[in-house]
């Protein structure tokens, strides 16, 4: 078995962090904290980005030819921390989730790239977010807290 382009999970994980980046952080101004790299917490407010596995896999048939593919639904988990020391708005949380949410909407469409051989212009595939998981405040004394997450669903394709 040999991974397409639009199998590889590295191009999965680049292409959903240029969405946040160009969505979350460079039009709505938002600190990214993302997976794997150092974060300096520093900020008054941010939004922590991880993948949590690849989740649920189905066969999926008819792909053409010799190609073949698993529908795989990766879960995408954000943290969004507010301190309470820097802040008089106790709803600052909610805010920032709904703003989250609008861009991470049922059926909503991310372009899947090739990062891989360096082509994030052309878009491989279009992923959908397939069901929101978690949408809740989580209690701390620090930080006013949210957690919001969703399975975003792609074919990862292979010979």
């Amino acid at each position: 078995m040999a991974l397409l382009s639009s199998g590889k999970l590295q191009n999965f994980k680049a292409s959903i962090e240029k969405y946040i980046q160009d969505n979350l952080s460079t039009t709505e101004g938002f600190i990214i904290h993302y997976e794997g790299l150092p974060f300096e917490s520093a900020h008054n407010e941010w939004i922590e980005e991880t993948i949590l596995g690849v989740g649920d896999t189905e066969y999926v048939r008819g792909i053409g030819g010799s190609i073949n593919a698993m529908l795989v639904r990766p879960l995408i988990n954000f943290n969004i921390y507010v301190k309470k020391q820097n802040t008089i708005k106790t709803n600052r949380h909610y805010e920032i989730r709904d703003i989250l949410a609008g861009y991470f909407e049922i059926k909503d469409g991310i372009n899947l790239y090739d990062f891989s051989t360096g082509d994030f212009t052309n878009s491989l595939q279009l992923m959908r977010v397939s069901e929101i998981v978690t949408d809740r405040p989580i209690p701390s004394s620090d930080f006013f807290q949210y957690n919001y997450s969703v399975a975003v669903e792609w074919r990862q394709e292979f010979t």
